[in-house]
């Protein structure tokens, strides 16, 4: 089933529950008040699995000698549960009826009773059951609904609705015995141990061997809508005595479920100990502890030795346990209450210590002092001074244990401020993976850690180093590019947990994900990202104290990834230079031979004219960031004089200050512009070595669309026109580029609000790709020289004119053809048309060079 079908699907079923529950509200409200205003029986009963226990008694049933505790086993010779079914509402007032209980203690009595009248039931503990347990139905379909709606359409959510849902009717339907109020209740419960079945396989983690076999929530859904209908049909063909003898069966297949579901989360807790699903599963076990175990003991007294009150009292906390996994489920990093507890337990402490202290110092004063006066005026001046005294005590206290309770954090800034120094002056990519892990293990207490760097062929992520105990074939371990780990570093661009994979709709992609953090046994992964390269990744153990990785140390990885990206690239870039150096004559002809063969149908004159303006365009844009910065040097080098100089006053010196500050500031901006340039430069040689593939491009513009959605929510709606496209073989990661270079492209132009269409046909042995945009449009003039390397309409700073030439390169490297179509005020339409193989030329693992946006 593809995603949009499951959405479909999960919308549809979860909308069915909640009319369910609230069709059960309907005719719980209906039978409440059809039994209110008739006769009823002189005692209070609470029915369960065909046991029907009598709570409460009036006069008349005392004086029969009927009991709280005592079981009801028929009326007028017809069994308890048909005769409820079938006449209960057909007490007549005066006529008296006769009543076969079973003692506690043994023996029975028959009782010949009259009924109460209309409106004469006044049972305190049945009049609450009555009207507190529909309140905690309406309070599980409240929490049911908001979850979804914080969450809506996803799998946890969507398992945690229907259990609501569900659960929510059968606490409408407990109540009065009118048809079909019993009927429903038994077609109800089978339905209510499924969908908690669903839900304890689905949250607080996944059991594995449900992912392998998908078909069991589907066998137990099914079980049970067989069973509610059994109960349904032996009610229409054998009356209400048949559908009373199958209520033992439902009520023992719901709790076999329900024991069935506690046996599967304890199970996966303990297989998940020290993962991240423990605070959930523990903030679970509690809720349903406080839910369930007062609820069992509940029916387990009832069916055993009978109760004074109704078993239905025990729902009235039933809410907790959706509480507590709706809680999970909305906040997915929950708070960890180990921390909450040591830091309320020391704050307690140190409270009570000082309120002894103070209470102390006025017994000592007031035994002292009272002997000689007993002045109010001294007592309050007294009392006055000793708060002023002890004050500047507590607040000392008070920040020694803050700083205690802080000093990871103080260690974790600490820890930033030296890597991002030592990294500076880092220049080998082994010096500064290690670097890395030393930080991870030893600030961050982390058991051990491993660091992946995307090869050079960029195929995939090997482990470079590791810190800590490893299994041998652990540092073996190969993520191709292509995983769905790598494609989640990528996109997402923040670290990754095993939880994270529990929307995977395919079960084959969810369970790889799941096995590479089961076969590292590591609690995160954290992307090494620059710009949208992956360069590698961080895998972190769990740290040693057991808690969980908290938002500090999430904080504190993501700062040392993006440190690290800078200061490996930099590697490379140095590396690269150095290689160039050493091998330049070998690398001039080699690229002279490449030239030869991808570009050999271009003129010498065509190759002479791109590479003066290549050489211009980068003289033109160096030379300004350059000019300005060597302009701010002399200035900088006059103001730090007058600094110097004897006799200047202080508020001179805080004018040259914020001079200097500002000169600093813009030679800044000079110098990060040189930096873009370098790497627009550098993007524009990089080579690519990635292997031909048979692609769908249209999953591709869909990748590179879901990369650019933060870019797209300002106003920017996206239709997409896609028809069906054979496979292409092409090398996917460079059209990525190209895709990306038209769709910034468009953004710009149409300055974040706007109608961007992306069209997609098959032409026989060609494909052809439309990127169409309502923006401003596109001079004839300016359209003719487009793809020029260097020209560009965008304003000084904001872009170098590299992209669209080098797209226009690599569709052409490609054997296709790119093409603008555009008239002033009538948008811009680029044309990308691919043969579905590509040239001969176009050999396996050729250098080409990569698109730069």
């Amino acid at each position: 089933m593809n995603p949009g079908a499951t959405a479909r699907f999960r919308r549809v079923t979860a909308l069915a529950a909640v009319c369910w529950a609230v069709l059960a509200a309907g005719v719980g409200v209906r039978a409440y008040l059809r039994a209110a205003g008739m006769p009823s029986v002189p005692f209070s009963v609470s029915s369960a699995a065909g046991r029907h226990v009598i709570n409460e008694t009036g006069p008349a049933a005392v004086a029969a000698g009927l009991r709280p505790g005592d079981h009801l086993l028929a009326v007028d010779g017809v069994p308890a549960g048909v005769w409820f079914r079938t006449q209960g509402l057909a007490l007549q007032p005066g006529k008296v009826n006769r009543y076969l209980v079973e003692h506690r203690r043994g023996g029975r009595v028959v009782a010949l009773l009259p009924p109460l009248p209309a409106g004469g039931r006044h049972f305190f503990a049945e009049q609450l059951s009555e009207r507190a347990v529909p309140l905690v139905g309406v309070i599980y379909l409240a929490i049911g609904l908001v979850v979804w709606r914080l969450r809506p359409g996803r799998r946890e959510p969507w398992a945690h609705l229907l259990y609501c849902s569900t659960t929510a009717a059968l606490l409408f339907l407990v109540g009065p015995f009118v048809p079909p109020v019993p009927l429903l209740q038994a077609i109800t419960i089978p339905l209510v141990g499924a969908t908690a079945f669903h839900l304890f396989t689905t949250y607080p983690l996944e059991p594995a061997w449900v992912v392998r076999h998908g078909q069991v929530r589907l066998a137990v859904y099914a079980s049970a809508a067989l069973l509610s209908g059994v109960v349904l049909c032996a009610s229409r063909v054998g009356g209400a005595r048949a559908s009373v003898a199958l209520e033992p069966v439902v009520v023992i297949y719901a709790v076999a479920l329900a024991a069935a579901c506690m046996v599967i989360m304890l199970d996966e807790r303990i297989r998940h100990a020290r993962g991240r699903g423990r605070s959930r599963g523990t903030v679970m076990t509690i809720g349903a502890v406080a839910s369930f175990v007062p609820l069992v003991v509940a029916m387990a007294l009832h069916a055993l030795v009978g109760m004074r009150f109704p078993w239905t009292l025990a729902l009235l906390g039933f809410f907790l346990f959706p509480a507590s996994v709706g809680y999970g489920i909305v906040r997915r990093d929950l708070f960890d209450l180990r921390a909450v507890a040591k830091s309320s337990a020391a704050y307690g402490a140190v409270t009570l210590m000082i309120t002894g202290l103070f209470a102390f110092a006025i017994t000592v004063a007031d035994a002292v002092f009272n002997v000689n006066t007993r002045s109010p005026v001294f007592s309050v001046a007294f009392l006055f001074l000793a708060i002023l005294a002890f004050n500047p005590m507590r607040s000392r206290v008070q920040q020694l244990v803050d700083r205690f309770f802080d000093r990871d954090r103080a260690a974790y800034r600490r820890a930033v401020r030296e890597i991002s120094e030592a990294m500076v002056s880092m220049l080998s990519v082994r010096e500064i993976v290690d670097r890395i892990l030393v930080a991870v293990t030893d600030t961050m207490g982390v058991e051990r850690a491993m660091v992946f760097l995307l090869d050079d062929r960029n195929e995939a992520l090997r482990a470079e180093a590791w810190r800590g105990e490893w299994e041998e074939e652990d540092d073996e371990l190969v993520l191709p590019a292509d995983h769905p780990i790598c494609r989640n570093l990528w996109m997402r661009r923040t670290e990754l947990s095993r939880a994270d994979f529990d929307e995977e709709i395919d079960p084959e992609q969810r369970e790889d994900c799941r096995e590479v953090f089961d076969t590292l046994d590591v609690e995160l992964l954290v992307p090494v990202l620059f710009g949208v390269d992956l360069l590698g990744a961080i895998a972190v153990g769990r740290k040693q104290s057991g808690e969980r990785m908290g938002p500090d140390e999430r904080q504190l990885l993501r700062t040392l990834a993006n440190q690290s990206s800078i200061a490996i690239e930099n590697a490379k870039a140095f590396d690269e230079i150095a290689t160039l150096n050493e091998n330049l004559e070998a690398r001039v002809d080699e690229r002279t031979q490449e030239l030869r063969e991808i570009q050999g149908q271009l003129v010498q004159s065509e190759k002479m004219r791109s590479l003066g303006q290549l050489v211009a365009g980068v003289a033109h844009e160096l030379n300004n960031p350059i000019g300005f910065v060597h302009a701010n040097l002399q200035l900088l080098e006059e103001y730090v004089g007058r600094l110097t100089r004897p006799g200047v006053g202080p508020e001179e010196r805080a004018k040259v200050r914020e001079a200097i500050r500002k000169l600093l500031a813009r030679s800044r901006e000079g110098t990060e512009r040189v930096k873009q340039i370098v790497q627009d430069l550098r993007s524009f040689s990089r080579t690519d070595h990635a292997e031909l593939q048979d692609a769908s491009l249209n999953e591709e513009i869909d990748r590179t669309l879901a990369l650019m959605e933060p870019r797209l929510k300002g106003g920017i709606e996206i239709v997409r026109d896609y028809g069906e496209l054979p496979r292409v073989r092409c090398y996917a990661g460079q059209l990525n580029q190209v895709f990306m270079n038209l769709l910034m492209n468009a953004c710009d132009a149409m300055e974040g609000r706007g109608r961007l269409c992306v069209t997609t046909r098959s032409e026989g042995d060609y494909v052809r790709l439309d990127f169409e945009d309502n923006g401003p449009g596109i001079s004839p003039e300016l359209a003719s020289r487009i793809f020029e390397p260097f020209f560009t309409t965008k304003p000084v700073g904001k872009g170098t004119g590299l992209g669209l030439s080098l797209s226009h390169g690599i569709v052409e490297r490609h054997g296709g053809s790119m093409n603008v179509h555009s008239e002033p005020g009538h948008g811009t339409r680029f044309s990308i048309r691919l043969p579905l193989v590509p040239p001969k030329s176009v050999e396996q693992g050729a250098s080409v060079m990569e698109a730069a946006s």
